[in-house]
């Protein structure tokens, strides 16, 4: 059921190298695609990074846009502890999958567009947790950074909403616990 898949969904973040094959990421993102959006057309793109020399591109303009940020040029020891950092978030899971939403400068349409990538997203997220594939939603800071997108090959008319970190699920954590419901629904005519 829908509601015992929403209820028991956790981000995965502590990624295996299990391999998920393409088909099934093929698989999850036409189903996914099934979200809600106000557009005549769906608003969101997916760069998918499946090599290693993709996720190691990756990793390059993460450090590039670290440097730009700080203002500062990297040591190559220093450059070799980061991407040593980054390996097990970016190397390991067997994808990962960049979202954008298409931004036209326009408050309201570009504020739909967005609502529906994330319900895109969050689609992904069920529907992998279904087939046994965990992940975590990140929105790193370089995802801001036009000149990261743009380094990526990304249109300038995108804007990234976020990577998602695909694995298998090996270790499931606990749920976070969640408000009373009486602490965030309110009756209007009440306040």
């Amino acid at each position: 059921m829908i509601k015992d898949t929403i209820i028991e969904r956790r981000s995965i973040k502590k990624a295996n190298d299990a391999p998920i094959s393409r088909e099934t990421i093929n698989t999850l993102l036409e189903q996914a695609a099934f979200a809600p959006f106000h557009s005549k057309v769906e608003p969101w793109n997916v760069y998918v990074l499946h090599t290693l020399e993709e996720k190691e591109r990756y990793i390059e303009k993460i450090i590039a846009f670290n440097e730009r940020e700080q203002g500062v040029a990297f040591s190559e020891a220093e450059i070799v502890e980061l991407k040593a950092g980054y390996a097990k978030k970016i190397i390991t899971p067997p994808y990962l999958l960049i979202v954008t939403t298409n931004i036209i400068g326009h408050g309201k349409k570009d504020f739909e567009s967005i609502g529906a990538t994330s319900a895109f997203i969050q689609n992904i997220q069920l529907l992998g947790w279904e087939a046994g594939i965990g992940m975590t939603w990140r929105t790193n800071r370089f995802i801001f950074d036009d000149k990261f997108a743009t380094d990526l090959g990304i249109p300038n008319e995108q804007k990234i909403i976020g990577t998602l970190h695909l694995t298998t699920l090996a270790e499931i954590p606990e749920a976070k616990p969640r408000r009373p419901l009486n602490d965030w629904v309110k009756d209007l005519a009440d306040l």
